[in-house]
């Protein structure tokens, strides 16, 4: 055989796909038993899991606030125009200062649960059957105490014998508390357990800000979707409720906080302007007393209509100086920095940056002001509000500074207006020209006043009937399907792992064997031929093959017969030898039954036991220890005394070992091996020569040279795969001649092959319905009455 034609046979696949699935089919009922197992691990873990259901609710966020008067917006008093406020929405309810809002208004600092055998629940507060009432509490620190209810209107703690009455002050570390029964009847729950556990607010808050989720509806609308996984649904939607009354009721206390500061300034600057009109008219009043003039000049009311238009806008530009110089010192104030602020909005400056920044900037130091009700100043969170509120007050500060000079260059363009008018006025006697001054002094500070007083009754009303731009789209609600665990899901992994340990176990097992599993693998590590293949044998019989048997062992020894045609040479009496790699493969057993098929073929067979170390030939076949090699080489005896006749076989010789030598392979050396060879040759048709294992010694090697062909014994199941690299040495430098390789203690029950024993197409095998159970033409070869299908079908699968 040539090297190409070798490389060729090892590069086809060791099995084809059919023979795959054959192969692992025997390992079919684990694979069954690994998937009960892990469903009905699922089913445990489903019965035993506290379910968890999903409630959600929608807000709508509107994108202005509508203040109305007599039907005019009021959006140039509290410039809440944006261009998209919503992510900042969903960061303020998300944040842990509305968090604790609603934990302080539902009371989720005290859970309690009903405490089962296996798994607790939690409990909604108006179905505890008492009311746990703290008295005095360390606020830093949590506690927890198990309640244990009795039927004499008594409790435990935390299985302790000792029984408590109910409004009984009780005292443990770190909490004094009473416990009142509720009007429900208690005595249902006698002998429950409660786990009752309260934890300060800013954890729970923290762990509820985390858990509540935020989200658009859909991406381009102002509708959010919240949405709160617990195990008590009823608990689950008070808190989605309470998120967005909380926030609905923190937007209109914005809007009301921004409208009082601002209707403050508003009424302070009507104050100083009313004192200064009551002031200039009373002494108009008296400058008219005084000179008697009760009556303008025709021209000094054309002057007045003519001043009275530039002191409108005089007079807008006024009040937004002030604003501006009011909102600069204010900010500028080193002393208030660190104080709760809040910029009045800017009256007559229309600047939309100043305006995003004034909305802004109240913002911050809103949620600065909430957050500080649970978090300490020197918090990080609030150090980073302040220092954001900061560089937004400096920000401010400039850009109020830059409009106030805009304002100032109006006005000036004002003042030279009326410096024209006054110029004409000059030319007024000057009892005239007075009057007029002190005259326009007052419709001055009128059109001030009674601009304030419009813009007080606007802020009023606005601030009286302010409505929230938050609208509950749908409230709380949940589908009653649990989002976990998932059934569906967890029955799927469990299945999946039910497949997957097993297989990755046997395919681990697979990859860590280096025994030999399959005849392709030996023909795919090794180019010599194979003479056969021989079954499992279950009894301890050495010899199966006799002129009766129609076991199927012995059919394979007539068919590894047949096959030794096409490999043993032209030769009239051929002598054979057995080797193997290791002990325990059974080379003495083929050799025997080898011998015997011979035999009973009509040909004279002699079976040689020249395994001098470790006979095992004559004991099989049951005959007493006689005369054998070791007799015949050391001494000078006949070789007919060292032949004996094989009772139960005809034509079916042995000579055996004899006694064992201290050196064996020394005596093989010996020249009367060669002439025993010859001698034999002479009065037998087949020698079948049982030698050592060759992977231990060299006695097969000694021996190799008097025989015509060589038959290597590899064992399913147990030779080493390494091994089979010494079959090819042998086979590729001619070590051994015309070797050939016969596979033992096949179990015909198993995958073997792919497709299970006997399909390799020399007429007999399970292939026509013909098995261990039921041979059809074979006969039983344990005699044991048949068994059914399933028992059978794990006896395959657990004998590998």
């Amino acid at each position: 055989m040539t090297e190409a034609t070798i490389d060729q046979q090892r590069s086809k696949p060791s099995i084809t796909p059919r023979e795959l699935i054959f192969k692992y089919i025997r390992f079919l009922p684990w694979l069954i038993v690994s998937v009960i197992l892990m469903l009905a691990g699922a089913y445990i873990k489903l019965r035993y899991s506290t379910p968890v259901y999903s409630v959600s609710g929608k807000l709508l966020v509107n994108s202005q606030t509508p203040y109305s008067n007599a039907g005019e917006k009021f959006d140039d008093i509290f410039m809440m125009q944006r261009a998209d406020k919503l992510n900042d929405e969903i960061e303020i309810i998300k944040s842990r200062s509305m968090a604790s809002r609603v934990v302080r208004s539902l009371g989720l600092e005290m859970q309690v649960n009903n405490k089962g055998k296996i798994r607790s629940t939690i409990i909604h507060p108006r179905d505890v059957p008492f009311q746990f009432n703290i008295v005095a509490i360390d606020s830093t620190k949590g506690f927890s105490v198990l309640v244990t209810l009795t039927d004499n209107d008594q409790f435990r703690l935390n299985e302790n014998p000792k029984k408590y009455f109910f409004n009984e002050l009780v005292q443990i570390p770190g909490v004094s508390f009473r416990i009142t029964p509720n009007n429900s009847d208690r005595h249902a729950f006698a002998s429950n357990d409660f786990a009752v556990s309260w934890v300060p607010t800013e954890i729970v808050a923290a762990t509820l800000s985390g858990n509540i989720g935020v989200a658009r509806v859909t991406e381009g609308t102002n509708v959010l979707y919240l949405t709160y996984q617990t195990e008590n649904v009823r608990l689950g939607m008070d808190i989605v409720n309470q998120y967005m009354k909380e926030y609905q009721q923190g937007s209109l206390e914005d809007k009301r906080e921004i409208a009082g500061k601002t209707l403050a300034f508003i009424n302070s600057q009507k104050d100083t302007v009313f004192r200064e009109l009551r002031s200039v008219e009373g002494n108009l009043q008296k400058y008219r007393q005084e000179n008697q003039l009760y009556n303008a000049e025709a021209q000094t009311n054309l002057l007045f209509d003519e001043l009275s238009e530039s002191n409108k806008e005089a007079i807008k530009q006024g009040v937004s100086l002030r604003q501006i110089d009011y909102n600069i010192a204010y900010l500028s104030d080193s002393n208030k920095r660190n104080e709760f602020q809040m910029i009045s909005s800017m009256l007559g400056v229309d600047e939309p940056s100043l305006a995003d920044q004034v909305i802004t900037f109240n913002r911050l130091q809103l949620e600065r002001e909430t957050a500080l009700k649970t978090i300490p100043a020197g918090n990080p969170t609030i150090l980073n509000m302040e220092a954001a509120i900061e560089r937004l007050r400096k920000d401010i500060i400039e850009n109020l500074r830059n409009v106030r000079q805009t304002h100032v260059l109006a006005l000036n363009e004002v003042s030279r207006q009326n410096t024209g008018t006054n110029q004409v006025i000059s030319s007024i006697p000057a009892k005239e020209k007075q009057l007029l001054e002190v005259t326009r002094q007052q419709a001055i500070l009128q059109e001030l006043y009674s601009y304030l007083l419009q813009k007080q009754l606007e802020t009023a009303l606005a601030s009286a009937s302010t409505i929230s731009n938050i609208k509950v789209v749908e409230p709380a609600m949940s589908s009653g399907i649990p989002v976990s665990p998932n059934r569906r899901g967890l029955y799927i992994m469990a299945f999946a792992i039910g497949i997957a340990v097993p297989v990755a176990i046997i395919f681990l097992l697979e990859y860590l064997n280096d025994k030999v599993k399959s005849k392709a693998e030996i023909q795919q590590m090794t180019s010599a031929p194979i003479l056969g293949e021989v079954g499992h044998a279950d009894h301890a019989n050495t010899l199966v093959v006799t002129g009766t048997s129609r076991k199927f062992l012995a059919e394979q020894f007539r068919i590894i017969r047949s096959n030794l045609q096409y490999i043993l040479p032209k030769v009239e009496k051929p002598a054979i030898l057995v080797t193997s790699s290791f002990s325990g493969e059974g080379k003495s057993f083929v050799s025997t039954n080898l011998g015997s098929v011979l035999a009973l073929s009509g040909k004279r067979t002699v079976i040689l036991e020249f395994d001098i170390r470790k006979p095992k030939i004559l004991k099989g076949l049951g005959l007493h220890e006689r005369k054998g090699i070791t007799n015949y080489i050391v001494s000078n005896i006949k070789v007919e005394e060292v032949i004996h006749p094989v009772p139960s076989v005809e034509n079916l010789f042995v000579v055996p070992c004899g006694p064992v030598p201290p050196n064996p392979a020394e005596m093989l050396l010996n020249e009367r091996v060669e002439l025993l060879f010859r001698e034999l040759r002479n009065l037998f048709d087949v020698i079948i020569v049982d030698t050592a294992p060759i992977g231990l010694v060299s006695d097969a090697m000694s021996l190799g040279r008097f025989v015509d062909a060589t038959v290597y014994i590899v064992r399913h199941n147990y030779t080493m795969k390494k091994q089979i690299q010494l079959i090819e040495d042998i086979y590729q430098h001619n070590k051994l001649p015309h070797l050939s390789i016969i596979i033992n203690d096949i179990d015909t029950r198993s995958s073997y092959g792919g497709y299970g024993y006997g399909g390799y197409g020399y007429g007999y095998g399970y292939g026509y319905g013909l098995g261990k159970a039921s041979l059809g033409y074979f006969e039983s070869e344990n005699g044991d009455a048949k068994r059914s299908r399933l028992r059978r079908w794990f006896s395959r699968s657990s004998k590998k």
